[in-house]
């Protein structure tokens, strides 16, 4: 006779996952297993936090970390209740969600997580540098979802192309750098063609931040319904990056910087591990790249390279084709790359460590004067 031994193993939940088990939601069957496939087996707790006030159609500001799951804490219950409204997918159909992003990279990650997520709801994504036919094509087809940066939604308002008056759902994601970016007229110019004054009709509005400048309270007092509902998940701690993120800071002279980068690349990711190098000018950005003293392969990435190569460059550095990026902050903010050894700062953060929310040590070099 043989015998078949079956060998279970037992392993005991975390408090986390019992809390963020997909039974506890309003989940469809779907929408789990696409989830499973991007390797999510329960909701992280800003995702726990949000679901039910985003699903139940309240105004939320949610204040979390970088890195947290932030995306999928609005992506998942939209795309639940859109999915269970019976409506028709006509062709020309106006969107119903509008998610504004600060940068082209963000958008097109969100873009993307909402469409991972979801097999019956078209999803598109507008930024600058991108052909405007392929998206009026789009918008002819019907769209229900759509990603972008502010001044492309807002040439496609003017245009008279795009039409807003339908969204039922805005979402305004890393609002702090839009206002760091300077968008806040842009976005607020958007927004007027959606809401009327004091209407109850108007959008459910959705905030999402890192840190939460004066201007987010007055775009709430604006746009919100006086009763939204504010999720907190940093508290007064001044750090906003991921918690699994180890900090270093070492004082140098500014001329020896990039010496000093190449010997950090070589001590904490070797020749094997990914960086990303963030700097605040494209210039320093270009020099750094093509320093000797980084021995690694090296590609720089800022606002003056065209959006085509910037995407190239992204899927090299993603795939390993090269292991370390030099990116500005602005170009690299909401990047999503997965596995990164070492993140340095070529100067010292401005506000927090919102940079970045992956497992990794972050170095910041100081300088003497």
């Amino acid at each position: 006779h043989s015998f078949l031994t079956l060998s279970i193993l037992v392993t005991e939940m975390t408090e986390e996952q019992k809390e963020g088990a997909f039974s506890n939601f309003s989940i469809s069957k779907g929408t789990v297993q696409l989830l499973q496939a991007r390797g999510v087996t329960y909701l992280f707790p800003v995702q726990v936090k949000t679901f039910d006030p985003v699903y139940s159609g309240k105004d939320v500001i949610a204040q979390a970390r970088t890195g947290t799951g932030k995306t999928f804490s609005f992506a998942i219950p939209l795309i639940e209740k859109l999915q269970g409204d019976s409506q028709e997918r006509r062709r020309g159909r106006s969107p119903k969600v509008l998610v504004l992003c600060p940068t082209r990279e963000l958008a097109n990650q969100v873009a993307k997580d909402f469409k991972d997520i979801t097999r019956q709801l078209t999803v598109a994504c507008f930024y600058g540098g991108t052909p405007y036919n392929g998206q009026i094509d789009l918008m002819r087809s019907g769209i229900d979802i759509l990603v972008g940066t502010p001044g492309r939604i807002k040439d496609h308002l003017q245009s008279g192309k795009l039409d807003l008056t339908k969204v039922k759902h805005v979402v305004l994601d890393e609002v702090d750098q839009m206002l760091d970016m300077g968008f806040a007229e842009q976005v607020e110019d958007i927004l007027r063609v959606a809401y009327k004054k004091d209407s109850e009709d108007n959008p459910q509005t959705l905030l999402f931040s890192a840190t939460c400048p004066h201007w987010v309270y007055d775009v709430a007092r604006k746009y919100m319904k006086s009763r939204y509902e504010q999720i907190d998940l940093i508290g007064k701690r001044t750090q906003k990056a991921a918690t699994t993120v180890e900090h270093l800071a070492i004082e140098c002279h500014w001329s020896q910087r990039a010496a000093v980068i190449g010997d950090v690349i070589q001590v904490y990711s070797g020749s094997h591990g990914r960086t990303i190098v963030f700097c605040e000018t494209k210039k320093e950005a270009n020099e750094l790249a093509l320093n000797a003293s980084i021995k690694q392969d090296c590609q720089s990435l800022h606002g003056d390279i065209p959006q085509k190569q910037r995407e190239i460059t992204l899927k090299g550095f993603r795939n390993g084709t090269f292991k370390v990026l030099v990116a500005t902050n602005v170009a690299a903010r909401g990047l999503d790359i997965p596995e990164v050894d070492l993140v340095v700062q070529s100067s010292p953060p401005k506000v927090g460590d919102g940079y970045v929310g992956c497992l990794v040590i972050i170095c910041s070099l100081v300088f003497k004067k």
